[in-house]
């Protein structure tokens, strides 16, 4: 093993290794106290729908981390990337912790199939419905919707330990078989992510109006993921090297690309939903516009409003800049303010439907929020703690280690 890939330069350091007990517990805190506001009220019914849809709001912005990143590690295996090799394994630790924020989705698995409606209006009889959600009964009922997700998450588990296993197995044996292997199998796990991801859209956030749909909303979730996934990435990274770790591994090159991707995701997200935003507003057919009217009613609107500049015009201009994308301070500013702005957008998703907003709202959901993404984090750091965080028999490292940028 190189000077530059000594064991202490790739192990996660032993002062963060404690920290995932404690961020368990400020996790779970968070979770509590931003519940116990929420249910602080006098109409109960209206407080658990709050509630139940801010807590999916932060369990789909938690998972969005790992759908991202197990993309990111597909794309690598498929292109053959060598840039990308030193800061994969970061990479893989994000996308394994799906197996366990999985575990998250069991409240609203349990919520469904106890026949509650409070987050899915089509979970109750079906005399009780009208509209097209009276006709989706055959899709939409809380059987087949538990079969669905079981499948997505068994689907997301398999490919995400597919991958971290043979990964992790190469840094004992180093044998380019495994590489091979994950290059060959990358392009049929891409199309069956593509499908999951999709179908996991429609089913956990876009039924929640069963009236309405969006052929393209699988892919503005996948952009919302890779846009979150980027932010996350440059965010660890940076603070690892400030420990002291990947500090010669990972350079000025590598956060140089990943501020790209960061900022192509922040054009490619503002492409996605300004494009299903046009097709609905030239359509002007009411069940079809419906989704939006929620969103700008209730004092929502000003949500929407504001991530046209925090998504999209203010990461847009301060990523521009090739020089801001290889400053550290610059690159993680904006990473920073992306994770913000990422929530903003799972938030204006999904939580107009419970309600009109309120002060107290925003403070519960912050609340859940901060807490579910603190237990995350725990989860992250937990994985990171049991494996080095460099592929250090990867065929491609020495690629990535003398890796940079073109003058253009």
């Amino acid at each position: 093993m190189s000077d530059r890939t000594d064991e202490t330069s790739i192990r996660l350091p032993e002062s963060w290794r404690s920290k995932s007990t404690a961020l368990l517990a400020v996790g779970a805190i968070g979770l509590l106290i931003g519940g116990a506001m929420f249910l602080w009220g006098t109409d109960q019914a209206l407080a658990s729908r709050y509630l139940v849809h801010s807590y999916l709001t932060n369990f789909i912005y938690c998972l969005s981390f790992g759908l991202g990143a197990i993309f990111f590690v597909m794309i690598h295996h498929l292109c053959r990337a060598g840039w990308s090799s030193s800061i994969r394994r970061v990479a893989e630790l994000i996308a394994s912790t799906i197996p366990w924020t999985a575990i998250l989705f069991i409240p609203i698995l349990l919520m469904v199939l106890s026949g509650s409606s409070m987050l899915y209006e089509w979970n109750q009889p079906k005399a009780d419905l009208h509209g097209l959600t009276a006709e989706k009964t055959g899709y939409l009922n809380a059987s087949f919707f538990a079969l669905r997700s079981a499948i997505y998450i068994g689907l997301l588990i398999w490919m995400t330990r597919w991958y971290f296993r043979r990964s992790t197995t190469q840094d004992e044996s180093g044998s380019v078989d495994l590489t091979l292997q994950m290059q060959k199998w990358s392009g049929p796990m891409i199309m069956i992510y593509a499908l999951l991801v999709s179908f996991l859209a429609f089913d956990w956030i876009m039924s929640i109006d069963a009236d309405w749909y969006s052929t393209i909303f699988g892919v503005y979730l996948f952009a919302g993921s890779m846009f979150g996934f980027f932010a996350l990435m440059i965010c660890l990274l940076m603070a690892l090297q400030d420990s002291g770790v990947l500090t010669r591994q990972v350079n000025t090159e590598h956060f140089h690309d990943m501020g790209k991707f960061l900022f192509g995701f922040t054009m490619f997200w503002s492409y996605i939903a300004f494009s299903q935003l046009l097709l609905y507003w030239y359509g002007n057919i009411p069940e079809e516009t419906n989704w939006y009217r929620e969103r700008l009613s209730g004092g929502w609107a000003a949500l929407g409003y504001l991530l046209i500049p925090v998504h999209f015009v203010l990461p847009w201009l301060g990523l521009v800049s090739r020089h801001v994308r290889r400053h550290r301070f610059g690159l993680t500013f904006w990473a920073v303010w992306a994770l913000v702005a990422h929530w903003l957008d799972m938030t204006y998703l999904i939580l107009p439907n419970s309600g009109p907003v309120s002060t107290v709202v925003i403070i519960a959901h912050l609340l859940v929020g901060l807490g579910m993404f603190a237990i995350l984090i725990s989860f992250w750091l937990r994985q990171a703690s049991q494996v080095s965080l460099l592929a250090v028999r990867d065929p491609r490292l020495e690629e990535s280690l003398a890796y940079t940028n073109p003058l253009l």
